[in-house]
């Protein structure tokens, strides 16, 4: 997957509730992002920094096969 659209969502998500699950390649379980504070775009071609309230994730988004479930979560 191109970096483009993750960066977008991935920014959109800073300050909110919303939620992403990420599929990556080789890896039946989804990488559930939240509370999203800060995304960087890596030197690399593919490379993104997260930054959430509880941890620092990198991740090669030529690895990521599907996104879906962005959501907030009522309640």
């Amino acid at each position: 997957m191109e970096r483009g659209p993750i960066l977008n969502v991935l920014t959109d998500m800073i300050g909110t509730s919303t939620e992403l699950d990420l599929m990556l390649n080789a890896n039946a379980t989804p990488l559930e992002l939240r509370d999203v504070v800060e995304v960087q775009p890596l030197h690399s071609s593919h490379g993104i920094r997260i930054t959430t309230k509880a941890n620092t994730i990198w991740i090669d988004a030529s690895h990521v096969s599907a996104m879906w479930q962005a959501r907030v979560d009522i309640g």
